[in-house]
């Protein structure tokens, strides 16, 4: 019996050792890069295929949107690979290339897009560079929670220096109590800040520049332009109820403006993003609509 509970012990211990042994050699295999390309033997870049359907505003889900990239694998290793940013999002991917030759991998997005048309983006692993495009289609009217960079939202729906928009099953709606424009540095700074119109409980903050000397038809967005959007309770200004920066993760803003004229100085334009709550959670802003006189 005894003998029979040693012989167990020893082979316990030995499939114990190699199992440490094996996973141990993985592990260390996985600290020398792979090296290769993704160029074919002519030089040209090798096959990607894009994979999903792409909105502005919208969060592709990895499962069904993403990258299929071939790499030619001249020594096995660890990878990362990995594009840049553009429009907002961006692809990547990581894992172990345990067999040379052409390999497939599925690049998976990261962010969200911001502006609808095509998104090119490079992506490179040794030394080699290719590039794919990505066709952002506009999420106005999908239902799926995205911002609207194109200006369709009706500015008829509110009067002169006024505003409103919709969170949810909320709509907010107020007058503009201050409007400034500074261009001296030969760039448009623009600030919002309105009050709401029935309790004045509340506070609306739009900021956001222009790459001009002043105000143009166009969209703007917090990733080309600094748009903030602050919505606050005016007697709680440490905690807004509603923000959105490119120090708040999660959140994206868009302000399209319609129409300015030079002489009145009326400026017409419609907002939409994604917005942060006091909670912490990303939640969607829609239907923004703004008209505004700059003195």
């Amino acid at each position: 019996m005894n003998r029979n509970l040693v012989y167990l012990f020893v082979i316990t211990c030995f499939l114990a050792f190699f199992s440490c042994q094996k996973e141990y050699s993985f592990e260390k295999g996985n600290t020398i890069p792979a090296e290769g390309s993704l160029w074919d033997s002519s030089g040209d870049c090798l096959p990607s295929t894009v994979h999903g359907t792409y909105y502005n505003g919208v969060t592709p889900g990895g499962d069904t949107a993403y990258v299929e990239l071939q790499v030619n694998v001249t020594k096995t290793g660890g990878y990362n690979i990995k594009t840049d940013t553009a429009n907002g999002f961006s692809f990547s991917d990581s894992g172990y290339f345990s067999n040379t030759g052409v390999n497939t991998i599925q690049l998976k997005p990261s962010g969200h897009p911001i502006l609808v048309g095509t998104s090119t983006f490079n992506v490179s692993f040794d030394s080699t560079v290719c590039s794919f495009a990505i066709n952002v289609q506009d999420s106005t009217g999908t239902g799926l929670g995205g911002i609207d960079t194109t200006g369709n939202s009706d500015t008829s729906q509110v009067q002169a220096g006024t505003w409103k928009f919709t969170q949810g099953s909320l709509t907010f709606t107020g007058t503009i109590d201050t409007s400034s424009k500074d261009n001296s540095s030969g760039v448009a700074t623009i600030l919002l800040v309105a009050g709401s119109t029935a309790t004045k409980d509340t506070i609306l903050s739009l900021n956001f520049l222009i790459a001009a000397s002043d105000i143009q038809p166009g969209t703007y967005t917090s990733a080309k332009n600094g748009v903030v959007f602050n919505f606050i309770d005016a007697t709680s200004i440490i905690s807004p109820i509603y923000t959105a920066s490119l120090l708040d993760a999660g959140t994206d803003f868009a302000i399209v403006v319609t129409s300015y004229d030079a002489i009145t100085k009326e400026m017409k334009g419609t907002f939409s993003g994604h917005v942060l709550t006091s909670s912490g959670a990303v939640v969607p802003i829609t239907n923004g609509i703004i008209d505004i006189f700059f003195p």
